[in-house]
């Protein structure tokens, strides 16, 4: 009988109070992570500081060949930026890093985390193009030769 009253009757229980606070406690604790409310500084790297070297199939400097790093960034792999520097005499392309302070929400999806991706192309040669989706797989000191072929806009993706 002390088992059917214990549980039969809840608010005769000690343990009926604690249960109908997390009846709503749990949820509203729940949903309140969910919608991301909690806001958090970060300093980012929307660009790392990085360098190509363009050469040809004799490894000689190619001057003048479009080299564009491709900023992009999860969680849903989209493009956010393209900056675009042609390379010197030499056949290097330097880019500055472009860093900031942000201000981000704990999401169920996680935090924006960025990568990058080179396209580079010149008339008479095969574009080159790399398809990273980490930042760990990016090569910030690239040397690439080209190979004579047809070469495709980096605009086109």
């Amino acid at each position: 009988m002390a088992f059917r009253h214990y549980f039969a009757s809840p608010s005769a229980s000690p343990l009926s109070r604690p249960l109908r606070l997390l009846r709503w406690a749990l949820p509203a604790a729940l949903a309140t992570g969910a919608v991301g409310c909690v806001p958090y500084p970060v300093y980012k790297t929307l660009q790392p500081a990085a360098s190509a070297t363009v050469l040809d199939a004799q490894s000689q400097p190619l001057e003048n060949a479009r080299v564009v790093l491709i900023s992009s960034a999860y969680p849903y792999g989209r493009e956010r930026s393209r900056h675009e520097i042609p390379t010197a005499l030499n056949g290097v392309a330097r880019f500055s890093v472009q860093s900031e302070w942000r201000v981000e929400s704990l999401m169920l999806h996680g935090a924006e985390l960025y990568f990058w991706n080179w396209c580079i192309e010149k008339a008479g040669y095969e574009t080159y193009e790399t398809f990273n989706n980490a930042s760990s797989q990016f090569d910030d000191k690239l040397v690439v030769r080209l190979a004579p072929g047809e070469s495709r806009s980096c605009n086109i993706r």
